[in-house]
C-alpha cells in the first residue's frame, strides 16, 4: 500500500509542476516557523513560512487574510500555530485554518520533505 501511495504522489507531481526546493530543513526545529523569500522582494517576489509541526514540515503564506497583516517566523503559538502579530491571529500551517474562526483561512502549499530538503509547490 505504501509503494502505491508513493507512486500516486509522483504521478500527481507531474500535474503540479516542478516544486521549489528548500535545503537545510532538517535544522528546522519542532514548533518553529522559518520565512523563505522567493524572487525579488521589490518586484514579483513573495514569501512563505516553513513550519515544523508534529515532526512534519508544512508551508503557509506570510500574508494574513485579515487587513494585510503578516504571519511571522519564529516560535509558534503552542508549538503549532503560526502567528500574525497585528491582531494576534494564529493559523494552523497544516490546513491554513485560523485558531478560533475569527479570520479566513490562510493559503497553504503542498510540501514533501526528502532528507535535508523540502519540496514546496508554490
Amino acid at each position: 500500500m505504501l509503494a502505491s501511495h508513493k507512486m500516486l504522489g509522483r504521478i500527481l507531481d507531474v500535474f503540479r509542476g516542478r516544486p521549489m526546493v528548500v535545503t537545510g530543513t532538517s535544522k528546522l526545529v519542532e514548533g518553529e516557523a522559518k520565512r523563505i523569500d522567493v524572487g525579488d522582494p521589490l518586484g514579483d517576489g513573495f514569501q512563505f513560512l516553513l513550519c515544523r509541526v508534529e515532526g512534519k514540515v508544512y508551508a503557509i503564506t506570510t500574508e494574513c487574510p485579515h487587513e494585510g497583516g503578516q504571519i511571522v517566523e519564529g516560535p509558534m503559538r503552542d508549538g503549532r500555530y503560526a502567528l500574525c502579530p497585528l491582531h494576534m491571529y494564529a493559523f494552523d500551517p497544516r490546513t491554513g485554518r485560523p485558531q478560533g474562526d475569527m479570520c479566513s483561512k490562510a493559503r497553504t502549499f503542498k510540501t514533501r520533505e526528502v532528507g535535508d530538503e523540502c519540496h514546496v509547490w508554490v
